[in-house]
């Protein structure tokens, strides 16, 4: 981890807190800096959960015209993950539910994973640090990056995708691997700016402000910067 991300990780050692939220763009690298500071903070016991799997399904997204949406605020079953942040915060058993990227669709509630007594909870997603979740976090952490590097990374991800799914027929992204290269570069262009940096710019810079810490990043993924933000902005 670079010098920036020995120091966040002292910073949260300062801290000791029990529930971090992690918020950010598509493609940011938040999952993978979760995973890294779950283990940068043992011996203590820490849990990473995606928002991803308090997604509303398909189905419904299709049912309610969201699907274009997926990501954006409206696309989540925001009571549902309140009220699993609500049980975390006062230390009850809460299931985290899982989602699938070969089905494109949270799990059923029973294949979740039942989350008991650990120390340390990281809630990451792109919706994570919206207003209404963050009293219930002990540190709020932003991750930071380039429109531009943003859009790189979800390229990058969107052609691993494309290649991965060519021997899966089943999975729901498999037309990807049908399409024509030009087709291809066409639907990663507007997905992008029709979708990611739509919601990049409306809804997920914002929460930026409040954040504890601002995490800025390069293109290499290398961390490059800590900002402290304490207080962030107060909720009006």
């Amino acid at each position: 981890m670079s010098d920036a991300g020995v120091r966040l990780t002292e910073l949260l050692r300062e801290r000791v807190p029990r529930l971090i939220g992690l918020g950010g763009g598509v493609a940011a690298g938040k999952s993978t800096l979760a995973a890294q500071l779950s283990l940068s903070l043992a011996p203590r016991q820490g849990i990473v959960v995606a928002t991803d799997g308090f997604l509303l399904s398909t189905h419904t997204l299709s049912a309610q015209g969201l699907l274009a949406k997926k990501g954006f605020p409206e696309s989540y079953d925001a009571q549902k993950l309140l009220t699993f942040l609500q049980a975390l915060k006062e230390g009850r058993p809460a299931l985290a539910p899982l989602y699938s990227h070969t089905l494109y669709d949270p799990l059923p509630d029973e294949q979740g994973r039942l989350i008991t007594a650990p120390d340390l909870v990281i809630i990451e997603g792109v919706n994570a640090l919206q207003p209404e979740f963050l009293k219930f976090y002990d540190v709020s952490l932003y991750l930071d990056a380039s429109e531009a590097d943003q859009k790189h990374w979800y390229t990058e991800r969107v052609y691993k995708i494309r290649e991965d799914v060519r021997s899966t027929p089943d999975a729901y992204l498999h037309y990807l691997a049908k399409l024509t290269d030009d087709d291809f570069a066409a639907r990663i262009e507007r997905v992008w700016e029709e979708t990611n940096l739509k919601n990049l710019r409306e809804h997920i810079y914002s929460t930026r402000a409040y954040a504890n810490l601002v995490i800025r990043k390069r293109r290499d993924h290398r961390l490059m910067a800590v900002e402290e933000i304490s207080p962030p902005l107060p909720l009006s």
